[in-house]
């Protein structure tokens, strides 16, 4: 459920962004990452080849930057197409040593917020520039304000990177002044580069002190030349475009083990793996079919609903839902029957709204799922519906 609408919410603000979403396979022959150096540079970090029919090693893919590289040089392409913004949540794999994985913040197969977006040159600033505010726009949806920067340099000294110092410079240059324009502040660290490009990250502490990624854009100059990426330019010419490297919510494992610990497990509602939990009063049938009638309707809205119809006590079903941190409870008893309505208690509020209309709460609970509400933080406001 946390995944889906996680994915949900990158595939709308992607879409109203531009992006076009793409799907890629998880296995490729070897000579792919050949193409794009990961063999060369990160064999370590990818799981042994298979063999299939051919004598030609296949290998799970690592990435998927060079999917999309394939999928952009499927054609010719011309300066009117660029930018042109590739995302997919694709599945990639590494293969991390067993005292190196850590829960969901360190797996070996995880999801990847992934995208690509490939522009000319003096597209790259706005495009950078867009990129970083959008990760900007997740972490203050989730409140995600204790966060740094880290700006990743070349190091001339190091094989892997690439040996192109005018154009690293240049690459280089660009970023910091996307993020001085911002007036975001920065550490800058040589040596830690992609072998591509520079590269901004977004740094975490966790629960335990530990320093995580949370979130990465990268400037690639590199695999268009590897891949012999071209667009048509405006005066008949042939050149080689800039890629932007983008996944603002990482990888769905460990942006939910982060969210997990910032929210304590008391996600808002349109996120809740279980939304709305209806806890009658008793266990009389008129109380039951009221109750399963609510349920039946906030389903059919698509609604996550959970009726507590079991032979626990009223104050246990209170207290069990209460610890599960489901986000709105529905009580339902002899008054709200009558009145056709529902008590509506939300996580973590003392206060609660007595004799709300049922239509009137599914309404409630739409709205605050379209708003995407974050109403599992106390000083965000929620409608407040009358018992008239």
């Amino acid at each position: 459920m946390l995944r889906d609408e996680l994915e949900s919410l990158a595939r709308e603000m992607e879409f109203r962004a531009g992006y076009q979403r793409v799907a890629t396979p998880h296995i490729s022959k070897g000579r792919l990452y050949e193409t794009s150096g990961h063999l060369p540079y990160y064999a370590e970090s990818m799981f042994p080849p298979m063999q299939l029919e051919d004598e030609e090693p296949y290998y799970l893919k690592p990435m998927n930057c060079p999917h999309h590289h394939t999928i952009y040089g499927a054609r010719p392409r011309s300066y009117r197409e660029l930018p042109l913004r590739l995302a997919e949540y694709g599945d990639v794999y590494r293969y991390e040593k067993s005292g190196q994985l850590a829960g969901l913040l360190r797996v070996r197969g995880m999801s990847m917020n992934d995208a690509h977006i490939y522009c000319t040159s003096e597209q790259v600033h706005g495009e950078f520039r867009a990129v970083i505010e959008l990760h900007r726009t997740y972490y203050e949806m989730f409140r995600l304000r204790d966060f740094w920067m880290r700006l990743s340099l070349h190091s001339p000294d190091k094989e892997k990177f690439v040996s192109s110092e005018e154009r690293w410079t240049v690459a280089e240059e660009m970023v910091r002044e996307v993020l001085r324009e911002l007036a975001l502040p920065f550490q800058e660290h040589v040596g830690e580069a992609a072998f591509y490009g520079p590269k901004v990250d977004y740094q975490v502490t966790n629960v335990i002190g530990r320093e995580e990624t949370a979130s990465t854009g990268q400037l690639d100059f590199v695999g268009p030349e590897r891949f012999g990426l071209e667009y048509v330019a405006s005066d008949g010419s042939r050149q080689r475009p800039w890629i932007i490297h983008r996944a603002p919510l990482g990888t769905h494992e460990r942006f939910i083990a982060l969210l997990l610990e910032h929210l304590g497990g008391a996600f808002p509602t349109w996120m809740a793996p279980v939304q709305v939990a209806i806890i009658p009063v008793s266990m009389g049938d008129a109380f039951l079919d009221f109750a399963r009638k609510l349920k039946h309707e906030l389903h059919d809205e698509l609604f996550r609903v959970r009726l507590e119809d079991g032979q626990d006590s009223f104050g246990k079903k209170i207290r069990s839902a209460e610890t599960q941190k489901v986000p709105n409870l529905f009580i339902v008893g002899q008054k709200e029957l009558e009145a056709d309505a529902v008590t509506w208690r939300r996580h973590g509020h003392k206060d609660h709204q007595p004799f709300v209309p049922t239509t009137a709460a599914v309404e409630g609970l739409k709205q605050m799922r379209a708003q995407r509400l974050m109403d599992c933080f106390a000083d965000v406001e929620v409608p407040v519906w009358s018992s008239r």
